[in-house]
């Protein structure tokens, strides 16, 4: 049989959005902005607590990596499909009966946000629902997020649970955001993600976050919706390895949550918070108001804001301009579709990171066999530089 190696492109080109947004930035019932280590640049509302939609997941997405990393299953451990969870409505198609991997069922709980597969790794991972929600609340406690008040693992109203809501306010929220991003990255792995397959590449899952690839640095962390609770969104961006978090609850369309998304992440960044942008910048201007300050005071404060975000002298940084996280290219087996990576993150020092386009050569002999393996290079320019590595198959 001749094998399909036709590549199916997915660039990660990340760019200002384009996306065609509302004008109401103000359709939310609760808002909080803040770094990575705590420091909250704006809140609104960040103490009410709210219905969480399916924001709920992100408590059974480290419910289930807890298990993996203690050893007692891994991301290939087969899970088979229960019918109450083949059941579940909103998400992908899952057979009961069927075997699917920890992985799959992730990629679709994190990615498609769908709740079947959060409720059959709540089955998995507990053994039985209500043991998995009693395991959620216990966690929520142990992380001090107090407000959390966990009832499914997907968060689905009462009328499709017959249990509580699943509820909790920004605030809590931000501060799990924060554990996710600094003992979780493994999520990002996969949040990150516009499209991805499942099923040995069957059946295709694209996210639920429109912001991936039209908001630069955008990559997390959930989304959430049903009527009670309106549109739900935790957001995470990096930019020069400047994270931050955004928590917008309540919305009326997701829309306008998207719009206010976009809104406090590029204002964040504009701001320079993160980066001490501010004191530098308060520091020089009181240094020209006045008369015996020094002419050299402005180059020690400028030597001194590079120094704080890892600036050169010449006002260069080390850039990572090829991330082994981010996926290249999708290639198709068959019918089986794999996502290729660069086998390497690539670093330079420059001022700014480089806008890639990217080319692919296929070694020969490629199968279903290789994942995990070498299965190419790719080579990246921008016109000027050009970088070249090889590919692994996942």
């Amino acid at each position: 049989m001749k094998m399909n190696k036709k590549i199916l492109f997915s660039m990660l080109f990340f760019g200002v959005s384009s996306m065609a947004f509302s004008e109401d930035y103000f359709d939310y019932k609760a808002l909080l902005v803040g770094d990575v280590n705590g420091n909250i640049i704006k809140e609104d509302n960040s103490s009410t607590v709210r219905p969480l939609a399916s924001v709920t997941k992100i408590m059974t997405v480290i419910l289930t990596m807890d298990k993996i990393k203690s050893g007692q299953i891994s991301y290939d451990t087969k899970v088979t499909v229960s019918a109450k969870a083949a059941k579940v409505p909103y998400g992908v198609t899952l057979v009961a009966g069927k075997q699917y991997t920890v992985r799959d069922l992730l990629k679709a709980t994190i990615i498609k946000s769908s709740n079947n597969a959060a409720y059959a790794l709540g089955e998995f991972v507990g053994g039985s629902i209500p043991n998995f929600v009693n395991m959620m609340n216990q966690k929520a406690q142990q992380f001090g997020l107090y407000s959390l008040r966990y009832c499914s693992p997907n968060g689905l109203p009462p009328s499709y649970t017959g249990s509580c809501m699943d509820q909790g306010n920004a605030k809590d929220l931000y501060k799990l955001a924060q554990i996710v991003v600094k003992d979780y990255s493994d999520y990002l792995d996969f949040s990150r993600n516009k499209v991805d397959y499942i099923d040995n590449g069957n059946t295709k899952v694209s996210s639920t976050n429109t912001l991936l690839g039209n908001v630069i640095g955008v990559d997390g962390l959930k989304t959430g919706y049903h009527d009670a609770a309106g549109s739900n969104i935790v957001l995470t961006a990096i930019r020069d390895g400047n994270r931050m978090i955004t928590v917008i609850l309540g919305s009326a369309h997701a829309k306008d949550r998207n719009a206010i998304g976009a809104r406090e992440i590029n204002e964040y960044y504009a701001n320079g918070y993160g980066r001490n942008n501010n004191y530098a910048q308060n520091t020089n201007n009181n240094n020209n108001n006045n008369n015996n300050s020094s002419p050299n005071k402005g180059n020690k404060i400028s030597q001194f804001f590079n120094s704080l975000v890892g600036r050169n002298s010449d006002g260069t940084r080390k850039i990572k301009v090829v991330n082994k996280n981010d996926i290249v290219a999708i290639v198709k087996i068959g019918n089986d579709k794999f996502n290729l990576y660069p086998a390497k993150d690539v670093e330079i020092e420059a001022k700014e990171k480089p806008r890639l386009k990217y080319s692919v050569t296929l070694n020969p002999g490629i199968s279903r066999q290789s994942r995990g393996q070498v299965v190419g290079t790719y080579t990246a320019t921008d016109g000027i530089q050009t970088f070249t590595g090889e590919l692994i198959m996942k």
